[in-house]
């Protein structure tokens, strides 16, 4: 074969191998597609290195000694490429579908393929570069060469470096607030709030005269005075006026005080922007902490304890899907008590009497039958039950001393008997989901923005466009709507082209499974003669409990789903929503808008840079037009 033409070929069949594998990851993560374009990616390098091994050959065989140097740094930043894809394939094997690295083995293979990877593409580039104006036989110039092969190698050592430090930062959590300072406005459930009060609420807000602070707080207090007639907002200054200091027990200028029927919250703010930076963009979510504390009388939520329910109080070697602390945190917030409910805080007898509802979230344990008939009794009486249940959760189920035996688990048993069958099967789409591990398992790891119009997810459904409820492992309720005492609305729905994933492969068999929406959400409302004084027992009911997990309620339509539930279950729907923080928005992307972005930063821009840089050489290298002859 000619020798220039396996020259020419070599660079093209580089860039296929890139589009290959990249393709072969990012497109087909599963199935025979993707070890297809993986293993013709491996072969077009491994022909590529040839290709360069005959070029070296060629330049010996012609006698041309100054060529030789520079195709063997050609070949070296090939194997380098070569190495990191043989250490890849090795990480994914040993990784399996675990979401994440967590063993030191995994760690350092990570580590390794990426820096082999990173290092070969930036020598690369380098030698590359240079032999594209590099002179052939004698005129070759092999120290040019090299020279680049060696400062292209120190450019990727800086972008590994600082990729490392990036890396510590994130997980020392070390950040630096460059933003703009912008207060945020009063949020949906906030302008709600102010809507439907039934009492009047003084705001005092003590400022020195001309603080800066005190001009960026005016934005969000002076668009609540419009809310309502029923809320007055004051500026004070604890120098100027001592006596009304006193009376709302401020000590200092920087304070934001409620007012109502007695009941007194206060905040702080802050005196100087880096102080006050934070909170004027959580402003809303504190005065709606404290309005509710001013307005509304604290209610009392009973978590189940027992059986393997999430817990804001687990140990942290606990799994993080496990944990509840974020929520536990929010709901404070809002006025709520949190407290537990076991077999020592009287659960086999009945639900306290100060019980505003009680939340089941999760649990792998069975109920025992004196405690799924005390939460029964307590909501067919009119009390409230929020149930979020596991993939896990017991259906044929036994008690581990053997004491007695239960066909079913009592509760489980009971919500399907009010129309709320529970099926413990794992939902599934190979087309729609969040691919958060780039492994088979983010089939299981579903978004949903499919609602009902029902008043738990209103929130939800007006902004249908632009709020997903994330789910990972969830199963699926089948709802019977002729129940004689209940009620039951479907609230949430899986896509349409989701499944029943039988066999737990992470892949759709169309001979046995089927796409068709699932109901995941639900409510029931228990059919009472409100007439005579009763009070309707009510369930809101969802297919899968790690949705509210520390790692998933980030995703603000979890907690929103959630919040809202909670609400409807208790009577307080004027309040729906959460409060808004400019601190709290994400900026999220879809998979095209990924790869836009991605490109743009570590190809786009640098090209440009490089670009300008070239020309602005030549330039400088041609010779003026004007001078002495």
């Amino acid at each position: 074969m000619n020798a220039r033409l396996i020259e020419t070929l070599r660079i093209p069949a580089i860039f296929v191998v890139a589009t290959l594998v990249f393709a072969g990851n990012r497109y087909f993560p599963t199935g025979t597609a993707h070890w297809w374009l993986i293993g013709c990616g491996v072969f077009l390098m491994i022909a590529a290195m040839a290709c360069a091994g005959f070029a070296l050959r060629g330049a010996k065989s012609r006698g041309h000694n100054r060529e030789e140097p520079s195709w063997r740094l050609a070949i070296l930043w090939q194997l380098q490429i070569i190495a990191a894809f043989a250490v890849y394939f090795v990480y994914a094997k040993v990784l399996g579908t675990k979401p994440a690295p967590d063993t030191f083995l995994t760690k350092a293979l990570l580590a390794t393929w990426l820096l082999l990877g990173t290092l070969g593409f930036f020598m690369g580039l380098g030698v590359e570069w240079a032999q594209m104006s590099n002179g052939r036989g004698d005129y070759a110039e092999p120290q040019r060469v090299r020279m680049a092969a060696v400062g292209w190698l120190k450019i990727g050592m800086l972008a590994v470096m600082m990729a490392a430090l990036n890396f510590v930062a994130v997980k020392k959590n070390v950040t630096w607030d460059l933003s703009y300072l912008k207060t945020t406005q009063p949020g949906e459930s906030t302008v709600k709030m102010l809507q439907s009060l039934g009492q009047d609420v003084e705001v005092v807000l003590f400022f020195p005269q001309g603080n800066e602070v005190l001009s960026q707080a005016r934005l969000y207090f002076d668009s609540l005075g419009v809310r309502t007639p029923k809320l007055t907002v004051q500026y004070k200054d604890v120098e100027v006026s001592p006596v009304a200091a006193e009376d709302y027990k401020v000590s200092r200028n920087g304070f934001a005080v409620l007012r109502s029927g007695g009941q007194t919250e206060r905040f702080d703010i802050g005196l100087t922007i880096t102080a006050a930076r934070k909170n004027l963009k959580n402003i809303d979510a504190d005065f709606q902490k404290a309005l509710l504390g001013v307005t509304e009388k604290r209610k009392n939520l009973y978590f189940t304890r027992g059986h393997g329910e999430l817990s804001w109080s687990a140990g942290d070697e606990g799994s993080p899907l496990k944990s509840i602390k974020l929520l536990e945190g929010f709901l404070r917030n809002l006025n709520f008590n949190m407290r537990y409910f076991g077999v020592g805080d009287g659960a086999t007898r009945e639900v306290p009497a100060d019980a505003d509802a009680v939340v089941v979230v999760g649990g792998d344990q069975p109920f025992l039958d004196e405690e799924a008939r005390a939460i029964q009794a307590y909501v067919e009486n009119g009390g409230r039950l929020l149930v979020m249940f596991d993939i896990d959760a017991p259906t044929e189920a036994t008690i581990s001393n053997g004491v007695r035996d239960a066909a079913k688990d009592p509760l489980v048993k009971w919500l399907a008997e009010a129309g709320l069958r529970y099926e413990p099967k794992v939902l599934a789409n190979t087309e729609n989901f969040v691919a958060a591990t780039r492994s088979d398992a983010d089939v299981w790891f579903l978004f949903s923005n499919v609602f009902t119009s029902h008043e738990s997810v209103q929130s939800l459904a007006r902004n249908e466009q632009r709020a997903a409820v994330l789910t990972f492992r969830s199963g699926y309720f089948v709802t019977s709507q002729d129940v004689k005492e209940w009620k039951v609305t479907d609230t949430i729905r899986s896509l349409s082209d989701t499944f029943v994933d039988e066999n737990r492969d992470f892949k759709f068999n169309e001979a046995k499974e089927k796409r068709e929406p699932r109901v995941i959400g639900a409510v029931a409302e228990r059919k009472v003669d409100i007439s005579k004084g009763l009070k309707p027992g009510r369930i809101v009911a969802f297919a899968d409990a790690s949705t509210v997990s520390d790692p998933i309620i980030r995703n603000q339509a979890n907690l929103i789903y959630f919040v809202d539930g909670l609400r409807w279950l208790v009577g307080d729907v004027k309040s729906s929503g959460v409060a808004s923080s400019e601190e709290d928005i994400r900026i999220r992307h879809t998979n095209k808008e990924d790869v836009a972005w991605f490109y743009g930063t570590i190809a786009l821009v640098p090209g440009l840079v490089l670009i300008l840089g070239a020309f602005a050489t030549r330039r400088a290298r041609r010779p003026r037009s004007g001078g002495v002859a």
